[in-house]
C-alpha cells in the first residue's frame, strides 16, 4: 500500500493539475471519512479505510491521458503496480453511456463496498463536497448542450441516490 504522499505525487507524476488534485483530496477526504464510520460500525466488511483514501486519491489520475479517464486510471494504476487500488477506482459513469449505447456492461459499475465508497465521494465532489443533488445540478447545468451526458446522467442519478441510502446505511 502506498502512502497519501506517494499518491499525491503519482499525481503529479502523471501530470495532474492542482485544481483535479484539489478535487481529488476532497473527495479523499470524504471517502475516508465514510469508510471510517462504516468501518467501525461493521467491523465484519471488508472495508479498509486508508486504501479506500488512497483509492479516492487515484480515482481520476486517467485525466491525464486522453480517452476515458476512468478506464485509464485503471490501466495507469495497474502499470504502477496498484492492481489492488485499481479495482476500486472505477467510477460507474461509463456505465450509462454504455446503455445508452446499447452495449450496458455492468462491469462498468463500482462491486465491491470499498469502490462504491470512492465512487459515492467523487460524485459529492467538485470543488467541495456538496449534496448529490447539488452536484447533479451543477453538471446538468454545465454539459446542458451534451445530449448523451444529460442523458447518462439523469439515467445515473436514482443509482446514485440508491447508492447513499445503502452507505449511510451503514453508518447508522
Amino acid at each position: 500500500m502506498i502512502t497519501v504522499q506517494q499518491a499525491i505525487a503519482l499525481l503529479r507524476k502523471h501530470g495532474l493539475d492542482v485544481r483535479r488534485i484539489a478535487h481529488s483530496q476532497a473527495v479523499a477526504e470524504l471517502a475516508f471519512g465514510l469508510a471510517t464510520g462504516i468501518h467501525a460500525r461493521n467491523p465484519s466488511l471488508d472495508v479498509n479505510p486508508e486504501k479506500v483514501r488512497v483509492a479516492a486519491l487515484l480515482h481520476d489520475i486517467g485525466r491525464s491521458a486522453g480517452g476515458d479517464h476512468e478506464v485509464n486510471s485503471v490501466d495507469i494504476l495497474k502499470r504502477e503496480g496498484l492492481a489492488d487500488i485499481a479495482a476500486i477506482v472505477m467510477h460507474g459513469s461509463l456505465y450509462e453511456i454504455s446503455v445508452l449505447r446499447g452495449k450496458a456492461d455492468p462491469s462498468l459499475l463500482p462491486q465491491s463496498l470499498e469502490n462504491k465508497i470512492v465512487a459515492y465521494a467523487d460524485a459529492r465532489c467538485k470543488d467541495k463536497v456538496v449534496s448529490l443533488q447539488e452536484r447533479f445540478d451543477e453538471i446538468l447545468s454545465r454539459r446542458a448542450m451534451e445530449r448523451e451526458k444529460v442523458a447518462s446522467v439523469t439515467m445515473a442519478m436514482p443509482r446514485y441516490f440508491a447508492l447513499e441510502k445503502e452507505l449511510l446505511g451503514l453508518l447508522r
